[in-house]
């Protein structure tokens, strides 16, 4: 005798009565960023790339046209603020000014590796809105109404230090 077991259809990034703690967002800190300064060319990325490894983050990092470094990353809820936090300081050659993150409700990114890695600079990589925007939707307009998102501008004793 066949047993046919239904089950509901369900996405399978669906948190719908997920208890809270096994939620992916309860556990994980997705976000997009854009890092601005004196940030190419002085061993950015590769830092980057290492403190990612350090905090088992993965994602991906990449130099822009328009001199600034931006990416994507993923990592535990607890290291996610650790990163961030690197990318407002970079490698001591770098003269960080600012940052701008926005972090992700659904904690997914765009591009999905299995590390983090440092892309080519022709990879387009770009997205509809700040940080990183493609410059084809580009305007005249302020940054978007969206609520999540965060611009993580220096304080005056994180300027200080770029400024040395």
């Amino acid at each position: 005798m066949a047993v046919l077991l239904l089950l509901p259809a369900v996405r399978p990034d669906a948190e719908v009565n997920v208890p809270r703690g096994w939620r992916k967002s309860d556990r994980f800190y997705g976000f997009r960023y854009e890092v601005r300064g004196l940030v190419q060319d002085v061993g950015f990325l590769q830092a980057a790339v290492h403190a990612a490894e350090e905090l088992g983050c993965f994602g991906w990092i990449q130099n822009s046209k328009v001199n600034t470094v931006v990416g994507e990353a993923r990592c535990s809820k607890l290291d996610g603020p650790k990163m961030v936090e690197f990318l407002r300081f970079g490698p001591d050659d770098a003269r960080v000014t600012e940052v701008l993150v926005k972090p992700y409700e659904d904690t997914k990114i765009k591009l999905h590796f299995a590390s983090f890695l440092a892309l080519p600079d022709e990879r387009k990589t770009c997205f509809r809105a700040i940080p990183h925007q493609c410059p084809e939707y580009a305007g005249p307009v302020a940054p978007p109404a969206d609520t999540s998102y965060q611009d993580h501008s220096l304080t005056a004793d994180v300027r200080a230090k770029s400024e040395l």
